[in-house]
């Protein structure tokens, strides 16, 4: 019982860590929307000045995969793990490259027995951080994977 604890406090010790990406995703938003593009352009999902209608379309979708990441949030801060996943799965539905969503559920779902599940999805977070250039938050990521394998082995999952 003793090391449950302690994997739950490591995992979530990490997970505060990422509490912060919901901040500074806002905070780049909204640096973003000052620095606008061209008349007529939008900008994709990339951040990039782009002229096609799809890129609007691209907009409204990340749009709403923030408002299930940050719902999940707020379902995973009051304890209620599976609705949390539900949203987690919804945002990533609607943007396959959303790191951090893939990051919250494989945690969540390592808390609630699944670790393997769990691994997966943060080897997905890992992979798409890595493709990014954000070899920091990739390594946190792979930290906090190594931390559930770690249970896994001692039989704490």
């Amino acid at each position: 019982m003793k090391l449950v604890t302690k994997y739950q406090s490591i995992i979530f010790g990490v997970c505060s860590a990422f509490i912060i990406f919901p901040m500074i995703l806002d905070s780049v938003a909204k640096a973003q929307e000052q620095s606008a593009c061209p008349s007529g352009q939008v900008r994709d999902s990339n951040g990039l000045c782009n002229s096609s209608s799809q890129g609007q379309e691209e907009l409204g979708t990340m749009a709403n995969a923030e408002e299930f990441f940050r719902s999940g949030r707020n379902f995973d801060k009051q304890g209620q793990s599976q609705e949390a996943i539900g949203e987690y799965t919804r945002a990533i539905e609607l943007d396959p490259n959303y790191a951090e969503a893939y990051f919250y559920r494989g945690n969540t779902l390592a808390l609630e027995g699944q670790p393997q599940k769990g691994i997966e999805d943060l080897q997905k977070a890992a992979a798409i951080f890595t493709s990014r250039g954000e070899s920091e938050k990739a390594q946190a990521v792979h930290q906090h994977e190594e931390i559930i394998r770690r249970g896994i082995q001692e039989g704490e999952f």
